[in-house]
C-alpha cells in the first residue's frame, strides 16, 4: 500500500484535543487521524450519507 500525504487544517481546539488524546493513548496524531478517517469511511459505506444527519442538524451545534 502506498501512503499519500494530505495537508489538513484543524481548528485550534481540535488540534489541542488531538494532542492530548495522542499523549493519553500512546498513538501518534497521524495514527489517530488515519483511524478516524477509516472509521468514517466504513460507516459511510455501511450507512450512506445519513451518517451526517446528526452532525448537520442545527440542534447539535453548540
Amino acid at each position: 500500500m502506498i501512503n499519500k500525504k494530505m495537508p489538513v487544517s484543524l481548528p485550534e481546539s481540535v488540534k489541542q484535543d488531538l494532542e492530548k488524546m495522542s499523549a493519553e493513548v500512546g498513538l501518534s496524531q497521524n495514527q489517530l487521524l488515519v483511524m478516524a478517517a477509516q472509521s468514517l469511511l466504513a460507516n459511510y459505506k455501511a450507512k450512506g450519507s445519513s451518517i451526517f444527519a446528526d452532525l448537520l442538524n442545527p440542534e447539535h451545534r453548540s
